[in-house]
């Protein structure tokens, strides 16, 4: 009876370590991630827009928005108009990484180019909810500081 209750028991501790270990390493590998070297290339998901705002303020509403929210900035480039906001992981995603780039235009507005790349891999409608609450947040931020 209690070699029974052993091999139940390291069967069931077995099985608790096959189906624990994948997302534990997952967060491991998501947890290690940075996204500095995000600001290389443009994502294959980005949003737009435009503001009257110049791009040094710009910039500052953003890096002001993401300090007073849970986004931490991971890179940021002044000169090329470029900083990666990072997101931790949570019940639902890997965490991930917000590329942006800033840049002057022509008619003397700012282009906001805001792009998401999971920090593992991520599929399914939580990618663009939480590319849509960051873009939103931004634009949100840049019109609070007097831009359109």
């Amino acid at each position: 009876m209690l070699e029974a209750i052993i091999i139940i028991t390291a069967a069931n501790f077995f099985i608790g370590l096959v189906i624990a270990a994948p997302p534990a390493i997952g967060l491991i590998i998501a947890a290690m991630r940075r996204g500095s070297f995000m600001t290389d290339s443009k994502p294959r998901r980005l949003q737009s827009f435009t503001t009257e705002c110049n791009q040094k303020e710009t910039m500052k509403a953003i890096i002001r928005f993401a300090q007073q929210s849970d986004y931490k900035i991971s890179g940021i480039d002044e000169v090329k108009g470029q900083l990666v906001l990072e997101e931790s992981a949570s019940y639902t995603s890997w965490g991930f990484f917000f590329p942006i780039l800033v840049s002057w235009q022509p008619n003397n507005t700012t282009l906001v180019e805001i792009g998401i790349k999971s920090k593992l891999f991520q599929v399914g409608p939580i990618v663009s909810r939480r590319h849509e609450y960051c873009v939103n947040g931004i634009k949100a931020a840049i019109f609070a500081q007097g831009g359109n």
